[in-house]
């Protein structure tokens, strides 16, 4: 399970239709709501959905600003299956260098 929450700024008067917004994102809900300032929590199962999530929230319209504030991830099931992973055969598959994924890059990829 991941755990993160993201601060949302947004006018007062913008303040509706971006709660709006928010609700209808999946995992996601309104913790806290301050003048201009809402609070919102992401509980999802994998990075993947926690970010897809983020980005969404990064979309929305009439938003001052979104920050993630605090993020934890269960990795143990990651860690899992890094370790299963055969490296010497991983090492000796021949793919063209377009062909390979850098994980650590989201960049374009949400």
């Amino acid at each position: 399970m991941n755990i993160s929450s993201a601060l949302v700024v947004a006018k007062q008067e913008d303040q509706e239709r971006v709660l709006e917004a928010i609700s209808s994102i999946d995992l996601c809900s309104v913790e806290l709501i301050e003048d201009e300032k809402i609070i919102v929590l992401i509980e999802s199962e994998s990075l993947d959905e926690e970010l897809k999530a983020f980005k969404a929230l990064e979309k929305i319209k009439n938003t001052i600003s979104v920050s993630m504030v605090f993020s934890y991830q269960d990795l143990d099931d990651e860690i899992q299956k890094a370790g299963k992973v055969d490296i010497e055969q991983r090492l000796d598959e021949k793919k063209d260098a377009e062909d390979i994924e850098y994980y650590g890059n989201i960049f374009q990829k949400y």
